[in-house]
């Protein structure tokens, strides 16, 4: 009977060291899991390490992408000026007396297929027959070079086509060869603004249609397929539509006539 009142003493003891054997492990490891250093310090770890790769990583893609965009793009002409980055203008050491000499300009000219094709993929442009003139920046006949730093791939389309560039060409060289302008200002102001140059010594803008269409710097275009039946200026943007296998094109309305007699112009140019 004497161990009986010794049990039931040690009873609650026993009970309250068990108690607390279970919950003291259970209680820590549920702050270890919700907000224990370990796993938080792992989680936030682990969470910038993957934000700050899944940031970072892609920018400079795009910010790469966007640069090539930007510069392909920039790089293609507009009707009326090359990009002077890639085409400053370049001449040869010649003076007055030799570009003043007949046939000097045919004799100099120098411009193969492989630097034709050179020219259009510097620019990202397509070579697409009767599109462009691989022009000189400064004539040949003011003494240009044929180095691609004075190569663009011109558009014939608009009033300020190649076409339009090659009566300034033959202007400035009739005044240097005058006596009128120096040769160096006349390479200088074709090599920088030659559509001023343009308005400055031939005196009025280029095209205006006349006699219904008869004139259009850059010329005409129609299309041989068997139904086509328009020809288009070259300032007529619709042209552009045309396939590139049956384009064709003409320098006057009357050679396009000539070829397609029962076709009709789009629209005066």
């Amino acid at each position: 009977m004497a161990s009986l009142p010794r049990l039931a003493r040690c009873i609650p003891l026993l009970l309250l060291a068990l108690v607390a054997s279970c919950t003291g492990p259970t209680n820590t490891d549920g702050v270890f899991g919700a907000s224990g250093t370990s796993p938080i310090s792992e989680g936030s770890s682990s969470s910038p390490t993957t934000h700050h790769h899944h940031h970072t990583s892609p920018t400079p893609t795009p910010s790469h992408h966007h640069h090539h965009h930007h510069h392909h793009h920039s790089t293609i002409p507009t009707v009326d000026y090359p990009n002077h980055a890639l085409t400053p203008g370049a001449t040869f050491a010649v003076g007055v007396s030799r570009i003043c000499t007949p046939g000097y300009a045919s004799s100099v000219r120098d411009v193969s297929d492989t630097e034709k094709a050179a020219v259009y993929h510097r620019y990202g442009v397509a070579w697409v027959p009767y599109q462009h003139e691989v022009d000189h920046l400064v004539s040949l006949e003011l003494g240009g070079s044929n180095a691609i730093t004075n190569l663009w791939p011109e558009p014939y389309a608009g009033r300020w086509g190649a076409r339009t560039k090659d009566v300034l060409e033959d202007r400035l060289h009739d005044l240097v060869c005058a006596g009128e302008l120096s040769l160096a200002s006349a390479q200088h102001q074709e090599a920088t603004d030659w559509v001023t140059a343009y308005r400055r010594y031939v005196g009025k803008p280029p095209g205006g249609g006349g006699a219904g269409g008869s004139t259009s710097p850059g010329g005409y275009y129609a299309s041989s397929y068997p139904t086509a039946s328009t020809i288009y200026c070259a300032d007529d943007p619709l042209w552009r539509n045309l396939s590139p296998t049956y384009l064709v094109h003409f320098d006057t309305l009357a050679e396009a006539l000539a070829r397609f007699p029962t076709y009709h112009l789009h629209q005066p140019c």
